[in-house]
């Protein structure tokens, strides 16, 4: 009996220091010194949620904030709903100092999951070039309620943004903002970023409940709006998308597809 109570004990213990770490887990992260002419590919953080790998660097003048990412659902969110990025100088993870590239969409039909599908096949078979293809070319940067347009790695009031797929097929984005542009309030600052989600038919129930991952569902009007007939994942349709059934198969149910990426990381800025 008493060892048993001693069990009981060492697992509360051990469940209650899972609660706390998880609790504390925004941690506080160390910029590195940019040096001169230099870009690091090295991402030295990364957010599990989103599949994301990212890195923070800062000079005497500029913050640079850059990431890489694989994972089709993530891609295909941020080419289709957009991205935002936001810089807060009071490190309070406030929506202010917005970079938004692509331009971004608080919700898109999830029938053009297809359309990108289809297209990142085609794409992806092609190379780095064709998939480059499939990046919008404009933005907006949004600066003490003042918005103006940006365009991809065209630098607009000191505001550089890259996005392009590398030779391995990662989205890679990088930005370059002028710290006076932050107004921070110390050295710790705190940067997040937003994509929008997808619009799932309001008709069919089955949409937000429905587990893709178990075969033998039947055809929903979620299958016919994926491009899927009886093949579960799309993957053998005729007319379906090979991507967009990989990324169904990726998700445990339509909640992914619904909800947006955001998370947000604090930052101490590298003193050289």
């Amino acid at each position: 009996m008493f060892s048993q109570i001693c069990r009981m004990k060492q697992i509360l213990t051990l469940l209650f220091l899972a609660f706390v770490n998880t609790g504390c887990s925004n941690k506080l992260y160390e910029s590195n010194w940019r040096k001169p002419e230099a870009e690091t590919k090295n991402f030295r953080f990364y957010d599990p949620e989103s599949k994301i790998r990212y890195n923070v660097e800062n000079d005497s003048t500029d913050l640079y904030f850059s990431f890489d990412v694989m994972d089709q659902l993530t891609i295909q969110k941020i080419l289709t709903t957009g991205l935002r990025l936001f810089v807060d100088g009071s490190a309070k993870n406030k929506q202010r100092n917005e970079v938004q590239f692509p331009i971004y969409s608080d919700k898109v039909p999830i029938s053009e999951l297809e359309e990108y599908g289809t297209q990142y096949d085609q794409s992806i078979q092609l190379g780095k070039q064709r998939l480059d293809q499939m990046i919008p070319a404009d933005g907006y940067l949004k600066v003490d309620g003042k918005t103006t347009s940006i365009f991809n790695m065209v630098e607009s009031d000191g505001v550089r943004v890259s996005l392009q797929f590398d030779e391995t097929r990662s989205l890679v984005y990088s930005v370059k903002i002028p710290l006076k542009m932050i107004q921070n309030e110390s050295e710790i600052i705190s940067i997040g970023i937003e994509t929008g989600g997808y619009e799932t038919p309001q008709n069919d129930p089955a949409l937000s409940q429905a587990d893709v991952t178990q075969a033998n569902q039947g055809v929903t009007a979620g299958d016919r709006a994926m491009g899927r007939g009886n093949d579960p994942y799309g993957i053998n349709t005729p007319g379906g998308s090979t991507a967009a059934g990989m990324a169904m198969r990726s998700s445990t149910s339509y909640n992914k597809f619904a909800e947006p990426i955001r998370f947000w990381a604090k930052v101490k800025l590298s003193k050289n």
